[in-house]
């Protein structure tokens, strides 16, 4: 009797849950180009290629207000690359957002 209820109560709750709660929402304006640059950019800076680095980083701004790496690792590879005022403009620019 035990196990039956244990059973009723399993197959409700699994039941109840609907996959499209789990799906996530923030995602949906990134495009898969974005972001395998992006990885290509976190790849090439972590081998310590700088200058492609940058390129790959550049080329996927959009994650700019999303992802707080994505600024952390932009700001090093400008200032690695020498391009120190750059990195302050772009620290100042989004000195008052959530990311920073």
């Amino acid at each position: 009797m035990f196990k039956n209820k244990i059973t009723i109560i399993t197959i409700l709750a699994l039941l109840y849950q609907s996959p499209l709660l789990s799906k996530s929402t923030s995602f949906d304006d990134f495009k898969s180009k974005n972001l395998s640059k992006y990885f290509s950019g976190i790849v090439a800076f972590e081998n310590k290629n700088n200058s492609q680095a940058l390129d790959f980083f550049n080329s996927s701004k959009i994650l700019i207000n999303r992802h707080e790496p994505y600024l952390e690792r932009l700001i090093i590879s400008l200032v690695l690359e020498d391009k120190v005022t750059q990195a302050i403009n772009l620290i100042k620019a989004n000195s008052k957002k959530k990311n920073s």
